[in-house]
């Protein structure tokens, strides 16, 4: 069941030695790949790091966090922001299935549909959705095999727009384009012997669900 998965992850912050196969990577970033994407417009991409060196300044793109230096893999999280263009973006909505012309005119000329007609914002915004998804499916699959993973989100990047020269750095170091935006690490790594699994605090049920309209409870 994938709520034993849900119910049963957690951060984790210390790593054992035991290496990560590049299969059991994969299979990680398979989850990813396959996650919900709005417009099926999938505008992420990810970087498997695995370098000492490499790993060191990703560490200080998120201010010196020392697990993002020790774990044994790092993804970076990329948002491709090339993938909401109106060329690329026209031929996704094309792509649909017995979608009509008027259809896809409709969706390129909608705000609530086309973000680019917002501005960097938006994009940014549905951007950040879109690969959030993903990491998400990544953690759930990586709790399945066993293995620990902590989402990373404070980071340099143009969100942030903290240590601008280290992210440019990194930007540089791992050859990312222009106009892709890195919004995520996440560390992966089989977890230290002996930790203490945290207590999951989260509000009660009925405090955040309500049926058939805000306050109202079963």
């Amino acid at each position: 069941m994938v709520l034993k998965e849900i119910t049963q992850r957690h951060s984790v912050r210390k790593y054992s030695d035991r290496e990560l196969s590049d299969d059991v990577i994969s299979e990680i970033l398979e989850a990813g790949r396959l996650a919900p994407s709005w417009m099926n417009i999938q505008s992420w991409h990810f970087i498997v790091i695995k370098n000492q060196r490499n790993k060191a300044l990703l560490s200080q793109l998120s201010h010196g966090q020392p697990h993002v230096e020790n774990a044994p893999v790092i993804i970076i999280c990329c948002a491709d922001k090339d993938a909401w263009e109106e060329e690329l973006y026209r031929k996704n909505v094309e792509s649909k299935k017995g979608i009509s012309q008027e259809k896809v005119e409709m969706l390129l000329k909608s705000p609530a549909f086309n973000p680019k007609l917002m501005g960097d914002a938006a994009v940014n915004c549905r951007s950040l959705e879109q690969v959030t998804y993903a990491i998400a499916y990544m953690t759930i699959e990586a709790q399945a095999k066993g293995v620990g993973a902590c989402v990373i989100g404070a980071i340099g990047n143009e969100l942030t727009e903290s240590v601008p020269e280290v992210y440019e750095l990194a930007k540089k170091t791992f050859e990312i384009p222009s106009n892709s935006m890195i919004l995520a690490l996440l560390a992966l790594g089989y977890p230290e012997e002996g930790q203490k699994k945290p207590e999951k605090k989260r509000k009660p049920f009925d405090e955040v669900i309500s049926w058939g309209f805000y306050g109202n409870k079963k």
